[in-house]
C-alpha cells in the first residue's frame, strides 16, 4: 500500500539528542507518524530496523527511547520492541517545569537485552 504510494508517513530513526539530559550522552530511538498512521506496526517495524543498526552496526551499549508520560500509545511501542522502563522519570529540559507535557518517562534497551530478544 504505502510503497505503492510512496506517501509520506513520518519518520523513524536513531538520535544523539542535543539537550543535556539526566542520561547524557545517549542515543535515542524515537518516531513521528501522521495520526492516521498510528496504530499499524510501522513505528515498531521501523524501530527495531534502527534498533537492529545500532546493535549490529554501530555495537552500541544501550539505546533509549523516551516520551511524555502520558503517551501510552508511544509507551506501548517501546514495550514491545523489549524496552524496560528504568523509573527514573525527568524533566524534559526543553519544556517549562509547569508544563503539562514536562514529564518524560526514560525506557532502556541494552544489547545484552536485544540479543536474548532476537534468539
Amino acid at each position: 500500500e504505502l510503497r505503492d504510494t510512496r506517501e509520506f508517513i513520518g519518520c523513524v530513526g536513531l538520535h544523539e539528542p542535543g539537550h543535556e539530559l539526566p542520561f547524557s550522552p545517549c542515543v535515542e530511538v524515537g518516531w513521528r507518524l501522521a495520526r492516521e498512521h498510528w496504530g499499524k506496526g510501522y513505528a515498531t517495524e521501523a524501530a527495531r530496523r534502527a534498533l537492529e543498526y545500532a546493535f549490529e552496526r554501530l555495537a552500541l551499549d544501550e539505546v533509549v527511547s523516551f516520551t511524555v508520560v502520558g503517551n501510552l500509545p508511544s509507551r506501548a511501542v517501546m514495550e514491545r520492541l523489549g524496552f524496560t522502563n528504568t523509573h527514573n522519570n525527568f524533566a524534559h529540559p526543553a519544556i517549562a517545569l509547569d508544563h503539562p507535557l514536562s514529564e518524560h518517562v526514560l525506557y532502556s534497551l541494552t544489547d545484552s537485552a536485544w540479543r536474548r530478544l532476537r534468539d
